[in-house]
């Protein structure tokens, strides 16, 4: 009875201990998956770092920007759903008003909020003090300025110089001279004073902006309009809106317009781009070619590559040249020619093409002879002189002009003429059968 007891708990412990063992398995087993998923979330985070390129996506960018497009003085968003304008607000100074004032100014605004029958938001753009535009048209006009200035001043020489003027003539001349150079320094003074403003970047300037959206929904379910049809009825509705708001503030003082698609593509630039919008400004970005608010770049890799393309194309061309000139070196060396012998054989290849094109006006005999002389003066002539001699003579024409006249009437052929354009005349350079060395 005590031997089966012992075996009965000798089974139950082994039973307990296969449990344990086999829990232990399965927690071993969970904790390598855990660790492999762990390890290939990271891996996966890893290459995302080192290639951003292959996680970017365009509709996340365009999530990001909340709206779509610039188009007819909108901005439209949500897939040309959402259509909005906006009113850009000229500011007034409430806190140096009188009593009467404020009070006709907080009493417009009341009754500007309750005729609204539809939502509408206020946005007030913080932005640094640009003075760029303000100086670059001060400075056109200190050049008029000083243009006038000369004119004058010149004039004024002249008249003193040519007329005998009384004292007070040559004063009244001085007086206009001087007036003239007082503005023209004292607009100077004005410029150097604005620039040295413009470079505190810490003067803020506010604007203020009504935001007035309307939303194709609200055309109605009865009606199927397309897309075209839906911007068309939403600006006339948003413009419509938009004039209603600016009637009910003017009351209050403040005066209002609605912004062009420019201005607008301004306010949201400067929006994305609030470090940067003062250094490389909208105009700037679209002079250059920029016509989006966002921008990918190239891999680093690609821009190494076409470096190295651009390097080695360089390279090429400066080899081209130098082997080109020392081919031209060794030619002129090979044929003995000096560099005022080649000016020279140009000079003559010229003037034999100039009688080839107008060989039509002579007697063909005087072409001949004058291609010989040519021919003879060069240094590496185009046909052998002695074979133009011989060619000269068996066409019986004296080069000398010593012989007597031959009884055989003169032929009208250009032996010398056309050996010359035979030996030089190819279907590459048709226009010019003249060679130049």
């Amino acid at each position: 009875m005590l031997g089966s007891d012992i075996d009965l708990l000798i089974t139950v412990l082994i039973i307990i201990l296969a449990i344990a063992l086999g829990g232990i398995i399965v927690l071993i087993m969970l904790s390598s998956k855990g660790n492999a998923s762990r390890l290939e979330e990271n891996s996966q985070k890893e290459l995302s770092k080192s290639n951003p390129k292959a996680t970017f996506n365009k509709h996340d960018v365009m999530k990001f920007m909340e709206f779509d497009k610039i188009e007819d003085d909108m901005i439209i968003q949500e897939n040309g759903n959402k259509f909005i304008m906006v009113l850009r607000c000229q500011g007034i100074n409430y806190d140096l008003m009188s009593e009467t004032e404020m009070l006709a100014v907080e009493e417009g605004f009341s009754n500007f909020l309750n005729t609204l029958k539809y939502p509408i938001q206020l946005y007030v753009q913080a932005r640094s003090l640009n003075l760029e535009e303000s100086i670059n048209t001060y400075k056109e006009r200190l050049g008029m300025l000083r243009e006038d200035y000369n004119k004058t001043e010149t004039a004024a020489y002249n008249t003193k110089r040519a007329n005998k003027l009384t004292l007070k003539e040559k004063e009244a001349i001085d007086f206009e001279v001087r007036k003239k150079k007082i503005l023209l320094e004292y607009g100077a003074d004005i410029i150097n004073y604005v620039e040295k403003m413009s470079l505190n970047r810490n003067i803020l300037q506010r604007k203020y902006y009504v935001v007035v959206s309307y939303y194709a929904s609200e055309l109605g379910l009865a009606t199927n309009f397309t897309k075209e049809e839906a911007h068309d009825l939403a600006y006339s509705e948003l413009y419509t809106r938009c004039r209603s708001i600016a009637s009910a503030l003017t009351p209050c003082g403040v005066e209002s317009s609605i912004m062009k698609s420019d201005e607008l593509a301004e306010m949201l630039y400067i929006a994305y781009n609030k470090d940067d919008a003062d250094v490389f400004n909208i105009k700037k970005a679209i002079d250059n070619g920029f016509y989006r608010l966002y921008s990918t770049a190239q891999d680093v890799l690609e821009k190494k590559q076409i470096a190295i393309d651009n390097a080695v194309r360089e390279q090429a061309v400066v080899e081209a040249e130098l082997a080109l000139k020392k081919a031209v070196e060794r030619l002129r060396k090979a044929n003995d020619i000096t560099y005022e012998e080649e000016l020279s054989d140009n000079a003559k290849s010229q003037a034999m093409q100039l009688i080839l094109d107008n060989s039509d006006q002579f007697d063909p005999n005087v072409v001949d002879m004058a291609l010989t002389d040519l021919n003879s003066q060069m240094k590496v002539p185009v046909i052998d002189v002695e074979e133009a001699e011989a060619m000269m003579k068996a066409n019986k024409i004296d080069l000398k002009g010593e012989g007597e006249e031959s009884e055989t009437p003169t032929t009208i052929e250009t032996p010398v003429a056309d050996q010359i354009v035979n030996n030089t005349f190819s279907t590459d350079d048709e226009a010019n059968p003249i060679k130049t060395f």
